[in-house]
Parts: C-alpha cells; structure tokens; sequence
C-alpha cells in the first residue's frame, strides 16, 4: 500500500494553479545570497572554480553544493511555488533527501515549508537506470498568517546538491519587490567541515550557520566542505583575500589528526589577521555531546585550538574569540544525543549548536 492513499500529508504532488506567473530566480528583484551563478557550468557554486580545484578534490566537488545558498524577495502572493533543477546524485543513507537535496522556504522568518525530490524523482532520473540524470521537482505552499500583506520570502538551498536552476511562481499581477535588507548586511564567513556545511539537517535552514543568520539577521557565506577543510594555502589565501564582518573557523574535525592542526591552525589565523588587522575572528573546538572532550585523541586537538587563541591574545589581539563547543549536545541520557550517527547533528544538535555560538556573535554583531 502507497502511504500516501492514506494520509494525504505525505503526498507532495500538486497542480500548478492557471494564474500562476513564473520567474527565474536570476531576475531581478531577487537577491541571491552565499553562491553565485556559473554561466560557464550551469550551476550555482560556493567557490570560484579555480580556487576549488586548486585547493583538493574534495572541496572541487564540494564547492557546487549551495550550503548556505539563499534567495530573498517581498510579495502579497497568495501562494508561492518553487521548481528546482538539480543534477542527479545518490542520497546518503544518513541524510535526509529533504535536507541533502531539498529547498526551505521561511515567510517573515517564519518556516513555512520544505520542497523536496521524491524517491521517483530520484530513481528516474538515475543513469545507471537509464535516466537523463536530470532530477525536476516542485512544490507550493500558502503562508498562513499575512493576511494579503506583503511579506518577506527567504528560501534556504540544498545542503549537500548542486542547483542548476531554480524557478519561483506567484499568481499574476501580485506585488514582487526587493525584499528587506538584513540589518547586518556585510556576510559573516565560516570556514568549516561537513558540520559547517551541514550535514546532517534534517533541512536546508537547520543547519547553525543558517540557524544564526535569521537569529542575528545577518548575511553569510557557508565554506563547510565535507571531509575536505584542511587549510590548505589555496584556500587560507581566498579566505585571507575576503572581507567579511567576522571570521569563524571550525575545521577542526577535518584536520587529519592534531599535528596536522597545529601545523595549520595559528598559519590560517596569522594569514587572516595579516589582511584584516581588527575583524574579528572565531575560533571553534569541534562539536561533541558531553564528556569527549576527556578523549586522548580530543584533548590534543582542543589544546591546539586554545593554543593558537592563547598566543593571539599574548601578541596583543583584543578582537579574536574562542568558543569551545565541547558538550554542545547535550548529555547521552535519556535517549538523545543530538546527533544522527554520534558526529553529525541532527536538528536538535545544531540548534544547540547555534546556541552555543549565538551570545558570542550578539555581542560582535549587536553589543549586546
């Protein structure tokens, strides 16, 4: 039995309605924020494509995934529709296809819906089964609670799936406009692991960085790369050549072991503080429930961390910080753990993520 003959909130098919107007998202006036648009590829990327594949395979791969892609706009539309084109790639057996591959849309930073592909979409699309390797999907919601108001829209993109093309549909003649500025309009800029980029959210939009980025009404640019953040000059040089409001650094679980981080960490925080003389800079352990931070293997890598911190703080930089994120979490009691596999945070790990960070970055941010 299909489960969606019997509850009708597990189908995700819909029928485009007849007023329905559509745009492409690289029209104006939607503003595309964290990627940028690869005429020459037909995607979006993080990076640009010769400091990607300068830096590892990995972070060449990587850097199509739209982590921390986001598209803003203001409408009184009664309805908004998203279509995505996504190349096919395989899910991952601990990811959801929601938050891998899918899109979030949040309506006065007010989450209003995830549109996701289906496994259908998946299998069909798979070239080992004859697909085109093409995957199209789409999806529309009504925002409660606007009352015919103009509202502002922001849609979070896949996590871990390149975007080749996404397409929004408003009814006809409604009002379409520029949607309001963040407060904090320079991006802050996270250099991180697959945490960083977000696995594994259970959707676009849980992840900490895009979690504190509607906290703190800011603007971001995610440079998690998955197993691949290892400090390599190519890219400690793009990140030192950036200038964003603030710098946070959380590649710990990628360096391969401790002497590779203390090889690298002070080097990447030297050749950013060598452009940038007062941004402030973050320096994170890597996340754990409580109690790892005792780990023989842990410890070495945390002291790392608090040694490089130290020896700033000793040459006089009153604008670099430390949050440890040891504990993060939460205790193993009860059943929860925060985590989906005992590394990546599910939802509930990177909301306590995103706590741990927030009260730092308040005061960078705000003063408060």
């Amino acid at each position: 039995m299909d489960i969606k003959t019997i509850d009708k909130n597990f189908d995700t098919s819909f029928v485009a309605p007849d007023d329905i107007e559509w745009f492409s998202i690289r029209e104006m006036p939607f503003s595309v924020h964290g990627v940028f648009y690869s005429e020459e590829e037909g995607l979006y990327r993080r990076l640009p494509k010769d400091v990607a594949d300068a830096t590892n395979e990995g972070v060449s791969y990587l850097s199509t995934k739209t982590a921390g892609g986001r598209v803003r706009f203001a409408t009184d539309s009664p309805y908004v529709v998203v279509r995505v084109e996504e190349p096919f790639e395989q899910p991952t057996p601990h990811f959801t296809i929601a938050g891998r591959a899918g899109v979030t849309l949040f309506v006065n930073n007010q989450y209003e819906i995830t549109v996701m592909p289906t496994y259908e979409h998946l299998s069909k699309a798979d070239p080992t089964h004859g697909g085109n390797g093409k995957v199209v999907f789409d999806g529309m919601c009504y925002p409660y609670d606007v009352n015919g108001d103009v509202y502002q829209a922001e849609l979070f993109m896949p996590l871990y799936s390149p975007v080749n093309a996404l397409y929004i549909g408003l009814k006809k003649g409604c009002v379409l406009k520029e949607a309001a500025p963040y407060k904090h309009k320079t991006p802050m800029l996270y250099y991180g692991s697959s945490i960083t980029q977000g696995a594994c959210a259970s959707k676009p939009g849980d992840d900490y960085a895009s979690r504190l980025s509607r906290m703190l009404d800011t603007d971001f640019i995610n440079l998690g790369f998955s197993g691949s953040a290892k400090a390599e000059k190519t890219i400690v040089d793009y990140i030192a050549k950036q200038d964003p409001s603030v710098f946070i650094l959380d590649y710990d679980h990628n360096a391969p072991d401790a002497e590779h981080l203390k090889k690298t960490h002070f080097a990447l925080y030297d050749a950013v503080r060598t452009e940038h003389g007062n941004t402030p800079i973050i320096m994170m352990t890597m996340p754990t429930v409580e109690g790892r931070e005792n780990r023989p293997r842990n410890k070495a890598r945390r002291d790392v961390i608090f040694n490089t911190f130290e020896k700033a703080k000793a040459r006089g930089d009153k604008n670099v910080y430390l949050i440890d994120c040891y504990g993060c979490f939460g205790a193993l009691k009860n059943g929860e753990c925060g985590t989906v596999d005992g590394l990546h945070p599910d939802s509930l790990g990177f909301l306590r993520m995103a706590q741990r960070v927030y009260p730092v970055l308040n005061r960078i941010l705000n003063g408060d």
